[in-house]
């Protein structure tokens, strides 16, 4: 997205946001800062469960405006760090039934309102996903190709810990 630009009497001015964000209970002097050139900002590194004050200032060839006045927001907990477990599978035909254990978050975690099932065929193919609310799912594939498979817990914070990649052989076209 192009810099915002004003038009005057033969003047351009350029705009860019300074976005400053620090923890309730620290100063604002203590900020960090994200510098953008339009109205979106992606403030990485945040705590989960954790209050946030934000501001934003102006910046043109005059300088810094003033701040904004500050408004806070909350991050979510934290997705479950524990991979969902004790994964089963099945391949019959041109299908690869799923199995695993529910995942349980821990009380600073996020809670799992489902899964996020990732697929493709072999280490190139094009990336599937399937989310379900269920500890199990069926897949059909077609037969004669190897597919890598990773579950993931989903949460209101956000993907959990991967199971790490389940490498399904391809099956014989006969058998």
């Amino acid at each position: 997205m192009e810099p915002l630009r004003v038009w005057g009497p033969r003047t351009v001015a350029h705009f860019t946001w300074l976005v400053l964000f620090w923890e309730k209970g620290s100063r604002q002097s203590e900020a960090e800062r994200v510098r953008v050139i339009n109205t979106i900002a992606l403030l990485s590194g945040l705590k989960g469960s954790t209050v946030y004050l934000i501001s934003v200032r102006a910046q043109n060839s005059a300088g810094l405006g003033p701040c904004s006045p500050a408004f806070n927001i909350t991050t979510k907990k934290p997705p479950p760090s524990q991979p969902p477990g004790n994964i089963e599978w099945n391949l019959t035909n041109s299908k690869i039934s799923l199995n695993w254990e529910h995942v349980k978050a821990m009380e600073n975690e996020s809670e799992v309102t489902g899964y996020k099932v990732v697929y493709r065929q072999n280490w190139r193919g094009r990336t599937s996903v399937l989310e379900t609310n269920k500890t199990s799912v069926e897949l059909h594939i077609p037969s004669g190709e190897d597919y890598l498979i990773e579950i993931k817990a989903l949460t209101e914070g956000g993907d959990g810990t991967s199971s790490g990649p389940i490498h399904i052989p391809k099956m014989s076209m006969f058998g």
